[in-house]
């Protein structure tokens, strides 16, 4: 079911404010398998920074890095949302006290030191905690999308561990600037996120499992085992609210779903929408 507004306001470039976030929808494989999986209606994430001479600047996640781009890049995707960031009391980035140089300096801070396959990251901790498909179609479409998965993981892993780079999802150069712009206890500008009954830990088969279930387990444990230390365990107390960073809920186990449904965000407006 879509959680964003069904008839939500158009807007421009010239409406964004510095600090603003902008969720976002492709077409390629991953992205389906995020959709599917994640259940909500966006599969990438980009920090905007703001108008920098002359040029409307966003921190991205991609293929190439970290890289520090213009806004337009980001619409070879066919859905753009733009999310503000709001206080528990009501406070927007930008306001009195809530100065949003800290969280645009962090999150400029990870351009270009670190390598990121954002989606394929992502997409593969989704499927390392997904629900048991109960449906036989389902569940043989995951497996085969799964082959891929592991084949592409191996891939990057391969890359990353040759070039002694640090993978980064593009959730998580958000959360994290947000995250890291207060230091202190307070830790104020941390995004907030709702657990639910969707975030939950890794299921085990059935005794009466199907082959197309056991082909599927045994992928998904193939995928954990070269994931290792990027497969973040997921929080495991639904019905309660946690700031991405916090012990609960490490920073790089949050997905888009995890951003649109955050008490931290309000949507602005819809920037493009090409879907057919």
């Amino acid at each position: 079911m879509p959680l964003r507004p069904s008839n939500p306001p158009q807007i421009t470039i010239d409406d964004l404010m510095p600090g603003d976030i902008l969720l976002s929808t492709g077409t390629d494989w991953i992205d389906q398998l995020i959709l599917h999986i994640d259940q909500g209606d966006y599969t990438h994430t980009t920090y905007y920074v703001g108008k920098v001479d002359g040029v409307y600047r966003a921190v991205d996640a991609t293929t190439d890095g970290i890289i520090y781009d213009t806004v337009q890049d980001d619409w070879v995707q066919v859905l753009v949302d733009a999310y503000r960031f709001v206080s528990p009391d009501g406070h927007h980035v930008g306001d009195t006290g809530w100065p949003v140089d800290p969280v645009t300096t962090l999150a400029k801070s990870f351009v270009g030191g670190a390598y990121s396959n954002s989606e394929l990251i992502m997409g593969g901790l989704l499927f390392l905690t997904m629900e048991m498909p109960s449906n036989p179609v389902a569940s043989e479409m995951i497996r085969m999308v799964g082959d891929r998965l592991v084949h592409e993981m191996q891939e990057f892993i391969q890359y990353v561990e040759g070039q002694g780079k640090t993978p980064m999802t593009c959730v998580q150069v958000a959360t994290s600037a947000f995250w890291g712009a207060d230091p202190s206890s307070a830790r104020k500008y941390g995004i907030e996120v709702k657990i639910n009954g969707a975030r939950k830990a890794p299921w085990s088969l059935p005794s009466n499992a199907s082959a197309d279930l056991k082909a599927l387990s045994a992928k998904r444990d193939q995928l954990a085992q070269l994931m290792g230390p990027f497969a973040m365990e997921p929080a495991k107390k639904p019905g309660i609210v946690v700031k991405a960073g916090s012990d609960m809920l490490p920073l790089g186990s949050c997905t888009t779903r995890d951003l649109q449904t955050s008490p931290s965000l309000q949507f602005v407006g819809c920037l493009l929408d090409k879907r057919s």
